[in-house]
């Protein structure tokens, strides 16, 4: 419902009558005369319907009301003053917002946002990370990073890049176990291993020519940048693709246990609402860049 409130100047001129202590001087304040302050007043007392000041000989006293509505008022002008400061005479600059795969976000993405922002000099970039299942979450964002078999619906998309599973481990893990990398995939399976509510090891396992028994998990995470972080905190092996553990390999962090490679079929896409396609296309590129320069 559509409510009506006092018009600005008359709440103004309350205000500045009541820290004043008299009519004369809050008009001297806001250059205007007695009588403009007074019937500014007197409007806004009308809407209140009780008088916010005793006016006696050439003074004014607050009445009770008038104190308890300067109490409060005071604050909302403020706000009001910044609302207006925060948007006057300043050029907007363009909004992008991206909702980002958590894990995605955290063992890749933050990494590499000094070289997307660079990349989009004029654009003020809003970072969400929804969760998996809103998949009607394409539809309130301007693009999206979600990993996925490239199966939504009602919206376009773009696979960025294919990836690898490898299995990796930190180096104090193996010094642990007195292992020197690399290592054969059956030698993995002496190590503790780390479990991903998405990912079987059977794939690997049958790859590396092992027998494929899903075999027992020290841990099992339901996110594969708790996973990585794990790995390289000497928890135990895990399988990991290329994309999120790039800067923990590159590093030493972690190291690459065998040869044994299986490509990733949950990969990485670009999705976005229908008709976008020319406004987020310089973002997926950067986007695509970057990942490419990532697994190479």
């Amino acid at each position: 419902m559509y409510k009506r409130y006092p018009s600005v100047q008359s709440m103004s001129a309350f205000i500045q009558a009541a820290r004043c202590g008299s009519f004369s001087s809050a008009a001297r304040k806001l250059d205007l005369t007695h009588s403009a302050i007074s019937q500014q007043i007197r409007s806004l007392e009308e809407f209140i319907g009780q008088p916010l000041f005793v006016r006696e000989g050439g003074g004014s006293t607050l009445t009770d009301a008038g104190q308890l509505f300067a109490s409060v008022l005071s604050d909302g002008l403020a706000q009001v003053d910044r609302a207006l400061s925060s948007v006057k005479n300043r050029s907007l600059s363009q909004r992008l917002t991206l909702d980002v795969d958590s894990e995605l976000a955290q063992s890749w993405l933050n990494p590499r946002l000094p070289q997307l922002l660079a990349a989009l000099p004029d654009t003020e970039v809003v970072l969400l990370s929804m969760p998996r299942s809103d998949r009607s979450a394409f539809e309130r964002v301007d693009l999206a990073l979600r990993y996925g078999y490239g199966d939504w619906e009602d919206c376009e998309m773009s696979q960025i890049c294919g990836d690898r599973v490898t299995a990796v481990a930190a180096p104090s893990l193996l010094v642990r176990h007195g292992i020197e990398g690399p290592i054969d995939p059956a030698q993995v399976l002496e190590l503790p291993l780390l479990g991903y509510t998405r990912r079987s090891w059977i794939p690997w396992l049958d790859a590396a020519g092992l027998a494929p028994n899903e075999p027992r998990a020290r841990v099992i995470f339901d996110n594969a940048a708790n996973l990585i972080a794990a790995a390289e905190a000497g928890v135990g092996a895990g399988l990991v693709r290329g994309l999120l553990a790039a800067d923990a390999l590159r590093s030493g962090r972690l190291v690459e246990l065998t040869s044994a490679r299986i490509p990733a079929h949950y990969n990485l896409y670009a999705v976005w609402p229908h008709g976008h396609a020319e406004r987020v296309a310089p973002v997926v590129e950067v986007i695509r860049t970057l990942a490419s320069h990532t697994l190479a």
